[in-house]
């Protein structure tokens, strides 16, 4: 075990990083693809309870899987313990749709064994990207790794645009799962390939520590900030982020559009923000992550004000796309804030499940929210969503007053307790 993770990760971008990073957007790609399946799928059903149950899915995942990944069986087999569920995940929802006719309890069941694996994933695939990339890169790779869960989600729908012509959800449920399972070949072989985390094998004993002194760029930064004050700014960043994306992006879409706009709109939603990912690195390369908080949370309220008009006064379809769009940039730059301050701000033997419940609190609100909203006018659900912005820039800047910059700096100062340097 000591040996397969002796791979030093400060020792510059090689092979390794490369596995690794592959890995990891492979899987965030498939988490688009399944998490998009089930709201794509929704009109078969049309029922609140379900967007509900969907929602509250990931939750045991995103727990379970963090916590097995900390304490017990690292970054690397979590990664094949969940590959392996979400194949199983995907072909019960193919058999589903090949032989049941969409049964609704059979779906649902193929869709919480693969939700539970591809959200199970994001807590130990951030801690895992985190803890093997170059300081220097580790914003840079965190944000292009998990651009892919975008691009993921732009492809389902676009799968259903397509597909859509069928006149058969089942055809579209089908072209999903099979886009999910073509991937699995080559994700297996890239995983069985992939070192262990050396700061996890370090934090568990199993390799030596390292002795050397933190590098002199990350002397002047100081933690500032509790881990209680850390976990109550991520989670604030996360239910305003983590609502106001799903919200916007897929259960707009089958609460107030339908038949082939309702696709449009989640295929608009994430094309926008695979847009944006690709060039959000430069940005908090730029202004470092404590300003680039600020503009991604105070840039999407902003944005909320155009498209509360539009429902008000114009409620053109052709409209909306534009406006959607601009908001899901925004949304993408806050997405991006969240991975790069999440795994820094906590230390590695508890890194993945301190994640997990930071993400904890958006899932279980968003589950709320997705079935509460079902009932408000066009007009309020939005201003509902204006109002979680809010919460996420007002977080952001008592941040900017109050907290520190984590870009750039070495996991072993970022997470460390208020006012030290970790032993870790």
């Amino acid at each position: 075990m000591a040996r397969a993770g002796a791979w030093d990760p400060e020792s510059g971008w090689t092979r390794e990083h490369w596995l690794v990073f592959a890995s990891t957007s492979a899987g965030f790609m498939l988490w688009g693809l399944i998490t998009s399946l089930g709201y794509l799928i929704y009109p078969e059903y049309h029922s609140p309870a379900y967007i509900a149950i969907v929602a509250a899915m990931p939750l045991a995942g995103d727990l379970v899987m963090g916590r097995l990944s900390d304490a017990l069986i690292g970054r690397k087999r979590a990664f094949l313990v969940t590959m392996s569920l979400y194949a199983a995940g995907s072909l019960l929802v193919a058999l589903d749709a090949l032989y049941a006719s969409m049964n609704e309890a059979l779906f649902l069941a193929g869709y919480a064994v693969a939700t539970f694996a591809v959200e199970g994933e994001v807590p130990v695939s951030l801690a895992y990207l985190a803890e093997v990339s170059p300081t220097p890169l580790r914003d840079r790779a965190l944000i292009l790794a998990t651009n892919f869960d975008n691009v993921g989600a732009a492809v389902a729908a676009a799968i259903s645009v397509f597909a859509y012509g069928a006149g058969s959800y089942a055809a579209e449920a089908l072209s999903i799962a099979i886009a999910a399972a073509a991937s699995l070949a080559a994700i297996a072989v890239v995983r069985s390939m992939v070192p262990e985390s050396l700061r996890w094998l370090r934090a568990r004993g199993l390799a030596p520590r390292r002795e050397e002194a933190e590098p002199r760029a990350a002397a002047s930064v100081k933690p500032t900030v509790g881990f209680l004050g850390r976990y109550s700014f991520l989670a604030a960043l996360g239910v305003s982020q983590y609502i106001t994306y799903g919200l916007m992006a897929f259960v707009v879409a089958d609460y107030f559009f339908s038949g082939e706009s309702l696709n449009v709109v989640v295929l608009v939603a994430n094309a926008a923000a695979s847009a944006t990912g690709i060039i959000a690195p430069q940005i908090v390369e730029r202004l470092g992550s404590v300003r680039f908080a600020l503009l991604s949370y105070v840039g999407g309220l902003l944005t909320m004000g155009p498209i509360i008009a539009w429902a008000l006064y114009a409620p053109a379809i052709a409209a909306f796309y534009p406006l959607l769009a601009l908001n899901m940039a925004f949304s993408e730059l806050a997405w991006a804030t969240r991975i790069v301050f999440e795994p820094a701000l906590f230390p590695t033997e508890r890194r993945a499940f301190m994640v997990a419940l930071v993400r904890a609190a958006p899932i279980a609100a968003y589950s709320a929210s997705s079935y509460l909203t079902s009932a408000m006018s066009e007009a309020a659900y939005l201003a509902y969503n204006a109002a979680l912005w809010a919460l996420g820039a007002s977080a952001a800047a008592a941040w900017r007053l109050i907290g520190y910059d984590v870009s750039r700096v070495p996991l072993e100062v970022a997470s460390a307790p208020r006012g030290g340097p970790s032993s870790l």
